[in-house]
């Protein structure tokens, strides 16, 4: 949580600026908030201890995120502006947002859930709560490929870390998750390897929850001439029918089939 404070003057004019639709100004003014790197603390990314983030500040990096995110990811390809300056703008506001471990961050954060663990350990920290933040962007018309990726992941995650002590209308809509996306690849997926990734996260998912109902869709999947292979290269094809053969005797990883240990 955000700590408490006598609000500093500075940190005002910074949260002044980074509330700026102006990109430029928002990445000077994150220049002048201290960050660094701990490889030894859990989530790495953490303020000086003599750095008391105001309620203000941290509302306002959040902010900076959500607006980032929506205005220029589509997915993890920074879109929607000219030029080269600030290409990485999301991924820097990201590792402040998740050093505030600042539990109204969770929307901002699931909005970058495709840049890999990082995010998706900022957001575990959370505990269960996150999950109907992430199943919304696993289902959203908005969400990219990788977004969809990123979300599965980590509600794969997300089971293996809570499994059976998850709400279980939480651990529902997982399923429902897992099933949508174990479906033919939706016709926004623009290039069909993309539909494969998708649905390769989609059977480790299944994999990993062992839900009789998904097992029973993995065994259809495992089948020669299954509907969602119709668009996919045969070799691509195979290689995700083997996985779902492994997936229905034991968790795999996304990486093609690997086995969990």
């Amino acid at each position: 949580m955000a700590g408490q404070a006598e609000p500093a003057g500075s940190q005002a004019e910074i949260a002044r600026d980074l509330r700026s639709h102006d990109r430029d100004t928002v990445a000077r003014a994150l220049g002048e908030v201290p960050l660094g790197y701990d490889p030894e603390d859990l989530l790495g990314w953490r303020f000086p201890p003599d750095y008391l983030v105001t309620p203000d500040l941290s509302a306002a990096l959040i902010s900076a995120l959500d607006r980032e995110a929506k205005l220029h990811m589509d997915g993890c390809t920074v879109t929607g502006f000219e030029g080269t300056r600030n290409l990485e703008l999301s991924l820097d506001l990201m590792h402040y947002v998740i050093a505030l471990r600042d539990p109204p961050s969770i929307p901002a954060l699931v909005q970058v859930i495709c840049s890999g663990g990082a995010v998706r350990q900022g957001l575990m920290e959370f505990g269960p709560t996150i999950i109907p933040h992430v199943v919304e962007w696993a289902r959203s018309p908005d969400a990219a490929w990788d977004d969809i990726n990123g979300s599965m992941t980590a509600l794969g995650e997300a089971e293996e870390r809570w499994g059976e002590t998850m709400p279980a209308e939480a651990r529902a809509n997982i399923k429902d998750v897992a099933v949508l996306h174990l479906g033919p690849p939706q016709q926004r997926f623009v290039e069909p390897r993309h539909g494969s990734y998708v649905l390769q996260r989609a059977i480790a998912l299944a994999s990993v929850m062992r839900d009789p109902d998904l097992l029973t869709v993995l065994d259809g999947i495992a089948e020669e001439g299954h509907e969602v292979f119709d668009d996919l290269d045969p070799e691509v094809a195979a290689g995700l029918r083997e996985m779902a053969r492994r997936g229905l005797a034991a968790p795999v990883s996304p990486v093609w089939g690997t086995r969990r240990r």
